[in-house]
């Protein structure tokens, strides 16, 4: 019996020690996965859509700012939005409501435009505010208590209002809106893709032409995703 009891604890004891070396021993293949996979990137998409063609276009949008600099919108307007759409104009303006992206056109239509900017560094997707480039400019920010937590036990939701400028002639009837995106986002691949984001929209509707700014209500959701390896 004493024998048996014996055998009995050394198998157990065993087992455990296996057990904390296979755990060691996928925390680290995890952590190499992890460092092999992991990137982050600012996603920017301007969509236009119209009923009718817009002459003599000039568009003021809000852009991925932090301390009135974009590196987004350098890359923007660099590459003209990967050159999915060549014939607008892109410029970066600082504009009474701070640095914004000027878009002009002579004849505009319908547009959807994104550009994908990597980062050298972690972003801060839990508290970007302060930290990270977000869609400028941003009045009233309130804190979206009712909303936060909706998405993921960590989000949180900022509600905001911003200023889109929109100089154009048109049917008086035309039908425009304009949507600005902002996906900020880690992500990494263990077994499958994981992430963590911030993402903000800016959406409008304007009715016949134009000629000046215009409120316009933003939202910022933060600490969606997941925060562990």
């Amino acid at each position: 019996m004493r024998t048996r009891y014996k055998i009995g604890i050394g198998f157990v004891l065993l087992i455990i020690i296996s057990v904390g070396l296979l755990s060691i021993w996928w925390q680290d293949q995890k952590q190499k996965m992890y460092n092999n996979s992991f990137t982050s990137v600012y996603d920017y998409d301007v969509i236009l859509t119209t009923d009718s063609t817009l002459s003599n276009a000039t568009l003021y949008l809000p852009l991925p700012v932090i301390n009135n600099t974009s590196s987004v919108g350098v890359d923007t307007v660099e590459h003209h939005f990967n050159n999915n759409n060549p014939s607008w104009e892109y410029a970066l303006v600082d504009t009474e409501h701070g640095l914004m992206l000027s878009m002009k056109n002579e004849k505009a239509k319908s547009i959807d435009l994104s550009t994908m900017v990597f980062s050298n560094q972690t972003i801060d997707t839990m508290n970007p505010l302060g930290n990270e480039m977000v869609l400028m400019p941003k009045y009233n920010l309130t804190h979206n208590v009712n909303a936060s937590g909706a998405y993921s036990r960590t989000s949180e939701q900022f509600d905001y209002e911003s200023r889109v400028y929109a100089s154009y002639e048109t049917s008086s009837n035309a039908n425009t809106s304009i949507s600005i995106y902002l996906d900020a986002r880690n992500e990494w691949w263990i077994g499958g893709w994981q992430s963590n984001n911030y993402r903000e929209k800016v959406e409008i509707m304007l009715s016949g032409p134009q000629d000046g700014w215009t409120a316009v209500n933003g939202e910022l959701v933060t600490g969606e995703g997941t925060y562990e390896i």
